[in-house]
């Protein structure tokens, strides 16, 4: 869907200006290191519909995530029309399939501390 990435960076502005991170995945190693961590280790999980089924994606596609920040000004009529039909056409498609990838870091905390 072409409308999503700049959709999703609009979103990630908005958290920004809450003091969230959308990409705080990307930092978690040095994250870890700063605050005193060691043996470091990330990994990557991928879940895909075609083995673990359509309905955990769901809520992904779901438009109602998205109204509140058509409510609040975040995205355009447009925009949240485009959504919308993206999501009313994923939803309703014998041929959908959706892709997520779950980022992890994890390290140890020195005993010393």
């Amino acid at each position: 869907m072409d409308l999503l990435p700049s959709v999703i960076k609009k979103l990630a502005e908005h958290q920004a200006s809450k003091g969230g991170n959308r990409y705080i995945g990307r930092g978690l190693p040095r994250l870890l290191a700063q605050a005193g961590y060691v043996d470091l280790d990330m990994d990557t999980v991928i879940q895909h519909s075609d083995l673990h089924g359509m309905e955990g994606f769901k809520r992904q596609f779901d438009i109602n995530r998205f109204r509140v920040f058509y409510n609040k000004g975040i995205i355009n009529e447009e925009e949240y029309e485009q959504l919308q039909q993206a999501s009313e056409n994923f939803n309703n498609s014998p041929e959908a399939h959706a892709m997520m990838t779950f980022v992890m870091a994890c390290g140890k905390k020195p005993e010393d501390r």
